[in-house]
């Protein structure tokens, strides 16, 4: 038997998460950020996901960026689908596909240089050989001047964790179960709860056995499976996956979690004097994840990366716009892994009222900054980036390019609401990325869509959707069976959402 997914799991699925890290245009604004010299938006821009999944993010990546993409993802089940919703929005364009193809496939393709190649959480999962490829395929089709997105597990934070791993694989291999993936799953970490109720003295040396496996039992059993049930996990320190890299003339750039654009914001006095002693900024990066015992990097590399100016950064950052992605209360404090921190409350609240005027409208740093008689604001725009509060945007050229696009897909996965809600995002042409939103404010969405303008007429048509599929809203664990007991709380429902949320989904234009 051919042998053709490479000891990767393919029982079950892949999840249908988005990452906006993928997102071309959030990659571009992080580089800048870090003061790295960064292509323009185009329209002739080609981009590249390996090992896209489900396909969900590539596909809000392609309708809401100017230019192209171009993805694999071996498993054909997760290309079918990926190819079903690009069906939604660009049957058409030879330039945007999505083959099946494995890594070694695509090195022999006759493809275009890219501007970005990314891929995540593939890394660790795939043999020695296929990371060669993906280097490989680096070296040939990444762009001078072109971005490498790359997330993996790494060391030192994996290495009292990664006994677990090998405890998990190995009951699955010699268990010979023929089993369903959650039930493969679910004997599996039995087996090793069993195990660690006989207080083994192996657990004396390994605290964060038990810890984490608590945390993976609460995941799905295809996560689970997926994570963990691969012939291949190559866990490596940064510096070994760097030297990799370096075949490809990639060079290391930053992270992508913004909040370590400021040290202080992750590291006491006593760390930061010892980090700032060394010289060489390699050593420095990887002594930084023994300090934070990190596990995981997400990481942008550069095909010949270039350093700007301060001044030159920072004019071109007072351009930049960004847009409130959320109605909720902001609270002023966060959590890094020094603790709870909280930045200038009185200059975070006066940006985030700032961005709720005219309709929550983008507005660029610098009339964020006359508005709010803030020097320099970008600090608390960095920071409200990383939580996920506010988003940078693309111009208002890109936008317009972008919106027919977004709107077809939009309209494609909100109609999948009716029947699942394996999709839980939605394309917005204003920052060329994804947008949490639930199953009820997807079915309004769509109503909405549909011509329905107030909450009654919206509660009647998302009641003739449940009468199609016989779902029913639940009340104090009773379920509700008929109309008049469903159409008060569906218009209360959707009452919330036009209140709550219909700003913001015009602000990103995804309604």
């Amino acid at each position: 038997m051919n042998d053709w997914n490479e000891g990767y799991f393919t029982g079950s699925t892949y999840t249908y998460g988005y990452y906006r890290e993928l997102s071309p245009a959030y990659q571009r604004f992080i580089l800048l950020a870090n003061g790295f010299s960064v292509s323009a938006e185009s329209d002739e821009s080609i981009h590249c996901e390996l090992g896209f999944g489900q396909g969900v993010s590539i596909n809000i990546h392609a309708a809401s960026n100017p230019g192209y993409f171009i993805g694999t993802d071996f498993n054909p089940a997760h290309s079918s689908h990926a190819n079903d919703l690009l069906k939604s929005f660009s049957s058409e364009e030879p330039r945007i596909r999505f083959f099946d193809d494995s890594f070694e496939q695509m090195i022999d393709r006759d493809l275009p240089q890219f501007d970005s190649i990314s891929l995540h959480g593939i890394w660790t999962w795939i043999s020695t050989e296929n990371q060669k490829r993906v280097v490989e395929f680096a070296r040939k089709f990444l762009k001078p001047g072109g971005i490498f997105y790359n997330s993996y597990n790494v060391f030192p934070g994996w290495a009292p964790k990664s006994p677990l791993r090998e405890l998990l694989i190995l009951h699955d291999k010699f268990s010979e179960s023929n089993f369903s993936t959650k039930k493969r799953v679910e004997d599996a970490i039995q087996f090793i709860q069993n195990f660690v109720a006989t207080d083994p003295v192996f657990l004396k040396t390994a605290p964060g056995f038990k810890p984490m496996l608590d945390m993976i039992s609460k995941q799905s059993p295809d996560y689970i499976a997926h994570e963990f049930l691969n012939r291949d996990w190559i866990c490596m320190y940064f510096t070994e996956v760097l030297e990799m890299l370096s075949d490809a003339k990639l060079d290391f750039a930053c992270t992508t979690e913004l909040i370590e654009l400021y040290d202080n914001l992750n590291f006491n006095q006593a760390a930061l004097s010892f980090l700032n002693k060394i010289e060489n900024p390699i050593m420095r990066e990887q002594v930084k994840d023994y300090f934070l015992n990190r596990q995981f990097r997400k990481d942008l590399f550069v095909r010949g990366a270039r350093k700007i100016s301060q001044v030159e950064s920072m004019s071109r950052l007072a351009k930049i716009r960004f847009v409130l992605t959320t109605s909720d209360e902001v609270k002023p404090d966060f959590q890094t892994v020094l603790g709870n921190i909280k930045i200038a409350p009185e200059v975070q609240d006066a940006v985030i009222q700032y961005l709720k005027t005219d309709n929550y409208r983008p507005k660029s740093i610098e009339e964020i900054a006359q508005a709010t008689k803030s020097k320099n604001p970008l600090q608390t725009l960095i920071i409200l980036t990383h939580r996920g509060v506010i988003a940078p945007c693309q111009s208002d050229e890109s936008i317009k390019k972008v919106k027919k696009r977004c709107d077809k897909l939009n309209a494609y996965i909100c109609s999948r609401a009716e029947f699942n809600t394996n999709i839980v995002f939605l394309a917005s042409p204003v920052t060329g990325g994804g947008f949490h939103v639930n199953k009820s404010e997807m079915l309004v969405l769509n109503s909405i869509r549909h011509g329905k303008k107030n909450s009654k007429d919206i509660a009647r048509d998302i009641w003739q959707s449940f009468v199609r599929t016989g779902e029913r809203i639940s009340k104090e664990g009773k379920r509700l069976e008929t109309m008049e007991e469903n159409l008060p709380l569906l218009e209360d429902m959707a009452k919330t959402v036009i209140d709550k949320k219909l700003s913001i989904f015009h602000a990103l234009q995804i309604i």
